[in-house]
């Protein structure tokens, strides 16, 4: 019996998750990481490279916070490595569990997010709406995303991908 290969909708969805998932997250931690190395090499005399701050939070993004971020962004990409090459058969299964939480623990992001924030009497500034519509859109995103993943993984090509072998009609019914 001849194995399944890989359905077209399994590599869209594969790789549109490791994007909102795993690469854009992993983007922002080496943004964030790369300003606050330049902040700690500049230049203020003929004395060498001197940083130009040192302690405190000035980008105010917590360390706690980044490392949170990466550590799952390299998870959901372990994930999605396991889930390219369909072995083991459960990986669909924690896929689809992985995608779900993410996009669970990105709306309680986005909520905290519009609960905490301050009004305008507070100090809002306009980089704030800005990096609050991003947010808004990445969460739209994430939710397209991950109702792609839930919907095309369980349908009969991905199954019998994850599963190795197609089913026989006396299977099917």
């Amino acid at each position: 019996m001849k194995q399944p290969s890989r359905p077209f909708g399994v590599t869209l969805a594969i790789l549109a998750s490791l994007f909102m998932f795993s690469i854009i997250p992993l983007l922002e931690v080496g943004m964030v990481l790369l300003v606050r190395q330049h902040f700690l090499n500049v230049q203020l005399g003929d004395d060498g490279l001197q940083p130009i701050a040192m302690g405190g939070d000035f980008l105010g993004v917590s360390p706690v916070n980044m490392a949170i971020q990466g550590v799952i962004g390299i998870t959901f990409l372990i994930v999605g490595i396991l889930a390219w090459f369909g072995r083991p058969a459960s990986i669909r299964y924690v896929l689809i569990v992985a995608v779900l939480g993410l996009t669970i623990f990105r709306f309680l992001l986005t909520l905290s997010l519009f609960a905490t924030q301050p009004g305008i009497e507070g100090g809002i500034s306009s980089g704030d709406s800005i990096f609050d519509g991003f947010s808004v859109v990445q969460f739209v995103l994430n939710v397209a995303v991950m109702l792609y993943v839930v919907w095309y993984m369980n349908r009969g090509p991905a199954r019998a991908f994850y599963r190795g072998y197609y089913l026989n009609d006396k299977d099917q019914t």
